[in-house]
């Protein structure tokens, strides 16, 4: 009987014991799964942040790329004064902000945007889900004809500078990418 009496007292003790060091178990499980989960968030916001600064870069580059193809297509068949027929052109005045993002922030450039559809569908189906936040603009601006340079046979060449924003799924990320295009000044002789 004494013994029974004490395997009942040592099985109630045990089972105490067991249940505190289950709950002290648990408890630090359950901080692990927290901060594993917060990890994850964070690193899924990181990841969707960089998916968008890349959306933006690609409309911006898609957009100088389609203003590059335009300005070149006009020239070659209407000579490069014709450009700013064609497209809305911009004057950049003195006082205008040098900086590209800056000055695609003004009413003159505001005004002279040329607006370009990118089709993200034909990305693949991985990206199929890619949104753009505005669509992608570019401004042009004639710079008039190249310097010509001593003893140059080359026939003249007349620059365009280019302007172009994208913005990726958010309006907090955009990037503004800026390049000077030069074409033959004189249309291509028809062939």
């Amino acid at each position: 009987m004494i013994a029974r009496a004490a395997m009942r007292e040592s099985m109630r003790t045990q089972r105490g014991a067991v249940l505190f060091v289950s709950t002290i178990i648990l408890l630090v499980l359950s901080l692990l799964a927290v901060a594993m989960a917060k990890s994850a968030v964070f690193e899924n916001r990181m990841v969707g942040a960089a998916r968008s600064a890349q959306l933006a870069q690609l409309a911006a580059d898609s957009a100088m790329s389609e203003a590059r193809a335009k300005i070149a297509r006009v020239a070659a068949q209407a000579g490069a004064e014709a450009v700013c027929a064609a497209l809305r052109c911009a004057v950049r005045d003195a006082g205008a902000p040098v900086d590209p993002v800056a000055y695609m922030r003004t009413p003159a450039a505001q005004a002279a945007a040329n607006p370009f559809r990118i089709d993200l569908a034909r990305l693949g189906y991985a990206d199929a889900t890619a949104q753009l936040a505005a669509t992608p603009v570019y401004v042009v601006e004639d710079l008039g004809n190249a310097p010509k340079t001593a003893g140059s046979a080359s026939s003249p060449q007349r620059l365009f500078r280019i302007t172009a924003r994208g913005v990726g799924a958010s309006e907090d990320f955009s990037r503004v990418v800026e390049s000077v295009y030069a074409v033959a000044a004189t249309a291509a002789a028809p062939g």
